[in-house]
This record gives C-alpha cells, sequence and structure tokens, in this order.
C-alpha cells in the first residue's frame, strides 16, 4: 500500500513539474512587430520616420515615402541556441519589394556582436527563421530589418528565449 501511495505521489510531482512554465518545457515568446520596434538611424532631410510608420493589427508598416531599416529586442532568460521566426507583412497592395533581416547577438563589449542568420522576405505573408547562439548570461539579442521600402513592414517575431 505504501509503494503505490508513494508511485501516486511521484506522478503527480512529475505532473507539477511538467505544468510549471519554464521548468521542463522551453517557453516561446512572440510579440508584434509594432510593440517593439525602434527605427535604427536619423533620417536628416526627410520626415521623422516615427509620424509615418503606422500600425496594422499589429504589423509594422512603412508609410513613409523612403526605405527604414527596423530594430526589434528579443529578450532572452537563457544562453544557447536560439531560433527567431520572423514574418513579414501582408498587405502589400502593390508588386511586393524585397527586403532583408540579419539576427544579431551582443555582448555589451567593443566589438562583442555575433551576426546569425540573414534572410531575404520576396513576397507577403513570409515566414522565415533564423539562427543564434547566446553564449553568455547578459547577451542581448536583436533583428534588424534592413531598408524596410515604402509599403512593406514587418508583422510578428517569436523566439525560444
Amino acid at each position: 500500500m505504501q509503494t503505490k501511495k508513494m508511485l501516486g505521489l511521484m506522478f503527480i510531482a512529475v505532473l507539477a513539474a511538467l505544468a510549471t512554465p519554464g521548468r521542463l518545457v522551453a517557453q516561446a515568446r512572440s510579440t508584434t512587430a509594432f510593440n517593439s520596434f525602434h527605427v535604427q538611424s536619423a533620417y536628416v532631410g526627410k520626415e521623422d520616420p516615427y509620424l509615418c510608420l503606422t500600425e496594422d493589427n499589429g504589423a509594422v508598416v512603412n508609410n513613409c515615402s523612403y526605405s527604414v531599416n527596423l530594430l526589434f529586442d528579443l529578450p532572452i532568460d537563457h544562453i544557447g541556441d536560439k531560433t527567431i521566426r520572423i514574418q513579414d507583412y501582408w498587405g502589400a497592395p502593390r508588386e511586393f519589394v524585397q527586403f532583408g533581416c540579419t539576427s544579431y547577438v551582443y555582448t555589451g563589449s567593443e566589438g562583442g556582436s555575433f551576426v546569425g542568420t540573414s534572410l531575404t522576405f520576396t513576397a507577403p505573408k513570409m515566414a522565415l527563421n533564423t539562427k543564434d547562439n547566446v553564449p553568455a548570461l547578459g547577451d542581448s539579442m536583436t533583428v534588424i530589418c534592413w531598408a524596410v521600402p515604402p509599403g512593406e513592414g514587418v508583422a510578428n517575431l517569436n523566439w525560444n528565449p
């Protein structure tokens, strides 16, 4: 009888550990692009990009008259391999203009960055993955989408922290 009771308690403990977030199963994070973007650099002589970058169902859409570089901060909790899934904007009413994104890991020291995967969006509604390795706690991870053309944008980002 004691053996059955002990096995029952052990089974309950295992189930509780599996149900506790962050214990045995890696948790994923997700954010809409509009909630997490920053513009990379100043645009001298052009309109303020924060006045012409708009939101469409969570996507950040470039409604400026020029291309912009968009950065996305991705908080991480653990060292190791990371996969980042990036979805581009779905609503381009005209011919799609391709653009690319690259993932980076920064160590916080001079020259301390690692380039992850570069990818190119060639059509609306694509979802592509980058790969990075975060070697140490305290490192930072980001995605930069380069020269996002007018009418295009980024919809969503998902990653394992």
